[in-house]
């Protein structure tokens, strides 16, 4: 039986924001899913802030310092309405860190103006005993005193990981643009040869980018140690023998050489396709990811990609092979270029993983030194 999650009228429209986002913006999902559990955290605050301002509200002449107490509970509800304004409907990392550069501070206002209220007490039981619900409701686990502690902890690696992560959207971009740049010049050497409108350099193009997280892995592989790897696809269920682990290695070298040919790499695919079969494998993408990083460019890869790269590398071939000697080196160095460019992605893309895998440390003492058990304690695991 499927279960039904129940949604109150005026919390809907927030909630159809998050699902359409979680459907439309899955590249930042684990870091949207972060920042969400401190703003539903946010939202049980304020919520209970409006209820202690009507009990105060309500019956100030029998309360102990309510006139008093009254700005500290404005202050609260200022701040976390400070905090979730302008909340988009696809989240992305310019929100992020808009979201993330204020918060310590926010919560340290919050933290100070809540605390007054906690010495507050009522005449009448019954307002006594909703009024401590509404406290308690605040103070429970206790949310903001743990939101605190980890975002300090967090602060340095999170801020270094987010930064590397927008410098890696920015690098992809200049490497689209070399891709480009190189279909183009390749196009026009190729028409000067031969006096043909040729196509095949747009594929090529093509089969670079599609070979990204290909290259990814191969770069992991290496970080985490390729002999630990090797062991990992020789186990079950891959099962690799010798001659597949040898070609695996081979794969890697080709992708990561210093001198490496992109002309050579796309033959190297047409001789040998088995080994992106097995490096892209879900058992290996979940060996070489940290834990509970996004995997759907990966999947999206064995799915689609690889099939394209299928079809593409025949086509490239029949030109690659038929290229005049000297044309061939010519065009071999302008697709080199690129292939540099990759390597330098690649640099960033490994601080991003690093960056992670030092956040998720952080979370980790935090919650050996804290006890943080909670969502709450947990939530920052699946940034990435």
């Amino acid at each position: 039986m499927t279960s039904v999650q129940q949604v109150s009228f005026l919390d809907f429209p927030w909630v159809l924001d998050y699902m359409l986002a979680t459907r439309f913006n899955s590249s930042l999902r684990q870091i949207r899913h972060a920042v969400c559990s401190i703003v539903l955290t946010l939202r049980t605050i304020l919520s209970a802030a409006v209820e202690l301002g009507i009990l105060v509200t309500q019956d100030a002449d029998s309360v102990d310092g309510a006139l008093s107490a009254k700005p500290f509970i404005d202050n609260m509800i200022h701040v976390i309405t400070e905090c979730l304004q302008s909340f988009p409907l696809c989240l992305d990392s310019e929100f992020f860190h808009s979201f993330l550069e204020p918060l310590p501070s926010h919560l340290r206002f919050l933290c100070g103006n809540f605390h007054p209220l906690t010495h507050m007490k009522f005449e009448d039981s019954a307002k006594e005993k909703a009024f401590e619900a509404q406290t308690k409701a605040i103070t429970q686990e206790p949310v903001l005193k743990q939101i605190q502690i980890i975002k300090e902890h967090l602060r340095a690696p999170l801020w270094m990981m987010m930064h590397d992560f927008r410098s890696l959207h920015g690098e992809e971009k200049l490497l689209v643009e070399d891709v480009r740049e190189a279909v183009r010049v390749a196009t026009e050497m190729h028409a000067r040869e031969t006096r043909e409108c040729s196509t095949w350099p747009q594929v090529m193009g093509e089969t670079l980018l599609l070979l990204l997280p290909l290259w990814k892995l191969s770069a992991l592989a290496v970080a985490k140690g390729q002999d630990a790897f090797m062991r990992m696809v020789a186990s079950p269920p891959l099962d690799a023998n010798v001659g597949a682990q040898r070609l695996l290695r081979r794969l890697i070298e080709v992708l990561l050489s210093e001198k490496a040919d992109f002309l050579d790499i796309a033959l190297w695919f047409a001789a040998e396709p088995s080994s992106a079969v097995l490096l892209s494998s879900c058992e290996a993408v979940e060996f070489l990811l940290p834990e509970a990083a996004n995997d759907e460019e990966f999947t999206q890869f064995r799915k689609l990609g690889l099939l394209r790269i299928q079809e593409n590398i025949p086509v490239l071939q029949n030109h690659i092979i038929r290229l005049p000697k000297h044309l061939r080196a010519l065009i071999s160095a302008q697709w080199r270029k690129v292939v540099e460019e990759v390597h330098l992605h690649l640099q960033l893309y490994l601080r991003v993983v690093e960056g992670f895998l030092e956040v998720q440390k952080e979370v980790r003492t935090s919650k050996r030194e804290d006890a943080l058990g909670t969502p709450l304690g947990n939530m920052f695991m699946y940034v990435f």
